[in-house]
C-alpha cells in the first residue's frame, strides 16, 4: 500500500498518529473558516470593502458570524447517516467538498448574501467533523493514545485560526481564499490511501478487510507473530461488540438506562459549556473584542497573539489527557477561566465608566491570553472526546450526533445575538455572562463529573 510506504515507521501507533493527521488537514481547512471572520471583519466593515452594499453593519456582522451554524446543523443531521451507510472514511473524503466551496465563493463574493451562504456551506464541514472525527479517531485508535489523538483535532482546528489570523494581517481579502485552497486537496488525496475504520468493516460483513484494517492502524506485520495474536484478539472483541450492537435496536430507553443516564447528563453540560463559556465567540470576534476592549496593541496583532496562547493550550491538553486524566483538566480549565475572566470583566467596566486605566492597557491581552489558553485546556479541547468515553457503545453514534445538533443550536444563539448583546449590556456585561457559566463548569467537573482516563471505548455496557 502507498500509504505504508509514504508512512514508515516503528511501534504500534505510527500509523494512528498518521492517519490522524491526514484526516485533520481538512480540520486545519475548516478551521481557518471558522476565524476568517476575525481578520475579515474590519475590511468588510470598512469603506474600502468590495460588498455591493457597502460596510456591513452590526446586523451583518451577526449573521456573517453565526451563518456557519446552520449548515453545521444541516452537516451533522446528515453525516450521522452518512456515515452508517457509506463508513468514516468516504464521509471524511466527501466533507472536503463544502470547504473548497468556501473558499471559491469567498473569492467571487459580491455582496453580503454570497458571505452568508458561502459561510453556511463552511458550516457543513465543521458539522461533519465534530459529527464524525471523535468517532473516527476512537475506531482506529488504542486506548493509551486516544487522548493525545483525539487532541490532535483541536490541534488541528485552533491552528487554522491562528493560520487565517496570520494570513489576514498581511494578506487582502481575495489572497487569503487562494493560500488556504489547497489544504482540503491535500488532504482528500491522501485520505484516499487509508483503510476504512475496523468497527465499520465489520458492520458491513467484510471481516477479511477488517482484519487487514486492524493491521494497518496497529502497524503489524504478516511476521510479526505476537502481533498477529493480539490482532486476532482484538478483532473478536471488536467483532462481539458491534454484533452486540447490531442485534438490539437503539430505543428511547437506551438513552435513560442507568449505564447511559450520568453519560447523557454530563455530554449535555459539556456542550452547554463549550458553547456559553465564551471560547467561540472570542475567536469569531476577536479584532472587534479588542476594539471594544480599551487595549493599547492593534485588533489584528492581539488576534494572532490570543490564536496563538490556545494554540499551546491545545498542545498542553493533548500532553496531559492521557496522563493526568480529563476530569482534573477540566478542572483547571474552568476554574482558571473564571478568575481570568473576573479579571478582564473588571478592566472593560472600568473602562466603560471612563476609569483612568492609564499604563494597564496591557491587561486586556494577557487576561484574555489566559482566558483562551486555560479553556483550550479542557473546555475546548475534551468535550467530544468525553462524550464518546462516557456513553456505552450502543448509543454512541446517536448520542454524538444529539449533541453536536444541541451544541450547533446553542453555537448559533450565542454568534448571532453576541454583537447585539453587547450594544445592550456592553462587553463587561458579556464577560460576567462567560464567567457565571465557567463557574458552574467548574462546579459540576470537582463534585459530578467522572474520569474517563483510559477506559475501554469498545466496551458495550461502558
Amino acid at each position: 500500500m502507498l500509504f505504508v510506504q509514504l508512512f514508515k515507521g516503528k511501534g504500534s501507533t505510527v500509523h494512528q498518529y498518521s492517519a490522524s493527521i491526514i484526516v485533520n488537514i481538512l480540520t486545519l481547512a475548516h478551521g481557518c473558516a471558522l476565524g476568517w471572520t476575525s481578520p475579515s471583519l474590519p475590511y468588510l466593515k470598512s469603506e474600502d470593502t468590495h460588498l455591493k452594499e457597502g460596510p456591513a453593519d452590526a446586523n451583518a456582522i451577526s449573521w456573517i458570524g453565526s451563518s456557519i451554524s446552520f449548515g453545521a446543523l444541516i452537516g451533522a443531521l446528515v453525516c450521522g447517516k452518512l456515515a452508517v451507510m457509506i463508513g468514516k472514511k468516504k464521509l471524511l473524503l466527501f466533507l472536503t467538498l463544502p470547504n473548497v466551496t468556501f473558499w471559491c465563493m469567498v473569492f467571487l463574493s459580491k455582496n453580503l448574501y454570497h458571505l452568508y451562504i458561502a459561510r453556511g456551506i463552511a458550516g457543513l464541514t465543521g458539522g461533519g467533523l465534530f459529527r464524525v472525527m471523535a468517532i473516527f479517531i476512537g475506531e482506529i485508535s488504542e486506548n493509551h493514545v486516544r487522548g493525545a489523538l483525539g487532541a490532535i483535532f483541536a490541534l488541528a482546528m485552533y491552528g487554522g485560526m491562528l493560520m487565517i489570523f496570520l494570513l489576514g494581517a498581511y494578506l487582502d481579502f481575495f489572497t487569503v481564499p487562494l493560500v488556504v485552497l489547497p489544504l482540503p486537496i491535500i488532504s482528500l488525496i491522501l485520505m484516499l490511501f487509508l483503510p476504512e475504520t475496523p468497527q465499520f468493516l465489520i458492520q458491513k460483513g467484510k471481516n477479511t478487510e477488517a482484519i487487514e484494517a486492524l493491521k494497518f492502524y496497529r502497524n503489524c506485520s504478516n511476521e510479526d507473530k505476537v502481533k498477529l495474536a493480539k490482532i486476532d484478539e482484538e478483532f473478536e472483541s471488536l467483532k462481539n461488540a458491534v454484533n452486540n450492537v447490531q442485534d438490539n435496536t437503539v430505543k428511547l430507553k437506551d438513552f435513560v438506562a442507568k449505564n447511559a443516564r450520568l453519560g447523557m447528563l454530563m455530554g449535555f453540560f459539556l456542550v452547554f459549556v463549550v458553547a456559553f463559556s465564551g471560547n467561540f465567540i472570542i475567536m469569531t470576534y476577536t479584532a472587534f473584542i479588542f476594539s471594544l476592549s480599551g487595549s493599547a496593541l492593534s485588533p489584528n496583532n492581539s488576534s494572532v497573539i490570543i490564536a496563538t496562547t490556545q494554540l499551546i493550550g491545545i498542545v498542553v491538553a493533548g500532553a496531559c489527557a492521557d496522563r493526568f486524566g480529563r476530569k482534573i483538566l477540566m478542572t483547571i480549565s474552568c476554574a482558571g477561566s473564571t478568575i481570568t475572566l473576573a479579571c478582564m470583566g473588571t478592566y472593560v467596566y472600568l473602562n466603560e465608566i471612563g476609569t483612568n486605566l492609564n499604563g494597564l492597557s496591557w491587561i486586556p491581552l494577557v487576561t484574555l491570553s489566559l482566558v483562551i489558553f486555560l479553556n483550550s485546556v479542557g473546555i475546548s479541547s475534551l468535550p467530544f472526546m468525553m462524550i464518546t468515553e462516557l456513553v456505552p457503545f450502543k448509543i454512541r453514534e446517536h448520542a454524538v450526533m444529539i449533541f453536536m445538533v444541541i451544541v450547533t443550536i446553542f453555537m448559533f444563539i450565542s454568534l448571532k445575538i453576541f454583537p447585539i448583546v453587547v450594544e445592550m449590556i456592553n462587553l463587561s456585561g458579556c464577560l460576567w455572562f462567560f464567567l457565571s457559566i465557567c463557574f458552574l463548569g467548574t462546579f459540576i467537573s470537582i463534585f459530578v463529573m467522572p474520569e474517563t482516563k483510559g477506559k475501554n471505548l469498545f466496551d458495550a455496557e461502558n
